[in-house]
């Protein structure tokens, strides 16, 4: 009887000891779990916190789960800094940086080919996607200026301002219609592009061999209704002309003209009905740098519209002493995104 007792206890004791090793077992593997339920979208996917904790330590096959199924990643949360998109938004020119080092290239959304090159910084745009204007910055490491890159070589060929070609143009700030008009006459394509001040650039046609026939001036110079002037004059005149959408336009058309991206989804032109919902930063409130992402323009194929955030939100933002405006600690970097037009509205496949 006192051996079937002791076996019995023997027996209860070791349940006793199993029980607390599962319950460590458990309590150890909790944080795991927890951690990798998130890195898989299980839960706190609107958490700034949790995407200033763990976004850049997840594993990076997993950050597509974090996201809508109406979202696609093109560039990841941890390495985005910057982009630039093509009008027919076939081109993406990326710059990345991780751990301090930067790396740039162009990626085709087509193919999703990536080439290397680089563009310094400045304020520039595409003209095609085999041409870009760049108004670089000085005293970066670099002279600065203005050139015309052509994107396959990385060759870049100086243009010169109007002011500087014809400075008798210029009387106080304005610019002499007929002494510009006279010199559009002699030039062969002209961009207009949608940005601050309205820079417009006149190429001639051979402008690689004689980058000395090429200008720019600002279309904001022009007295009184300066852009609608100027497009007057060069449809008179039979002088091809492009707009050059903005870097981060107000709303965007789709290239078959149904379909317009504003920051909160994609509507139907014709009835400005939201049919997706756009996708915005999580947490609740950030007057410093907004919720919504920012259009950034259509995919060449009608499949979706590139997405990004103007200003990171933060994960606390408070004003400043004696500042009235908010300020940001801790910037929790974000993605640049691709929201995805439904299928019944993309366009047939174009050839490579």
């Amino acid at each position: 009887m006192k051996t079937m007792q002791t076996e019995t206890h023997s027996a209860t004791k070791q349940r006793g000891y199993r029980f607390w090793l599962i319950r460590l077992a458990l309590l150890l593997a909790l944080p795991l779990l927890l951690y990798y339920s998130y890195c898989w979208g299980l839960w706190g996917r609107s958490s700034l916190l949790l995407q200033y904790l763990f976004q850049c330590n997840c594993p990076p096959v997993s950050e597509e789960a974090r996201y809508p199924d109406t979202v696609d990643v093109i560039v990841s949360a941890c390495k985005y800094y910057s982009s630039i998109l093509s009008p027919s938004g076939r081109l993406l020119y990326v710059q990345e940086e991780e751990s301090g080092i930067s790396s740039t290239y162009l990626l085709d959304l087509l193919t999703n080919e990536k080439t290397s090159l680089f563009i310094p910084e400045g304020s520039n745009h595409f003209l095609t996607d085999d041409l870009l204007y760049l108004s670089l910055y000085y005293g970066r490491g670099y002279e600065g200026g203005e050139f015309i890159m052509d994107g396959t070589t990385g060759k870049q060929y100086p243009i010169q301002s109007f002011l500087h070609l014809q400075p008798e143009a210029y009387s106080y700030g304005e610019l002499d219609s007929s002494l510009l008009f006279k010199a559009l006459l002699q030039v062969e394509k002209v961009f207009l592009i949608d940005a601050p001040y309205q820079p417009v650039i006149a190429l001639s046609s051979d402008f690689r061999a004689h980058p000395e026939q090429n200008f720019t001036f600002d279309a904001s110079a022009l007295p009184e209704d300066n852009t609608n002037l100027l497009e007057q004059f060069l449809q008179q005149n039979n002088i091809i002309y492009y707009r050059v959408p903005a870097s981060f336009p107000h709303e965007a058309v789709s290239p078959d003209g149904i379909l317009i991206a504003r920051a909160d989804g994609i509507y139907l032109l014709e009835t400005d009905q939201k049919i997706v919902e756009g996708y915005s930063a999580g947490g609740l409130f950030h007057p410093y740098s907004g919720k919504i992402f920012s259009v950034r323009g259509w995919t060449h194929d009608n499949s979706g519209v590139i997405y990004s955030k103007f200003l990171n939100p933060c994960l606390i933002e408070a004003s400043f002493f004696l500042s009235d405006e908010p300020g940001c600690f801790f910037a929790v970097p974000q993605p640049l995104l691709k929201l995805k037009a439904p299928e019944e509205y993309l366009l047939p496949a174009p050839s490579p």
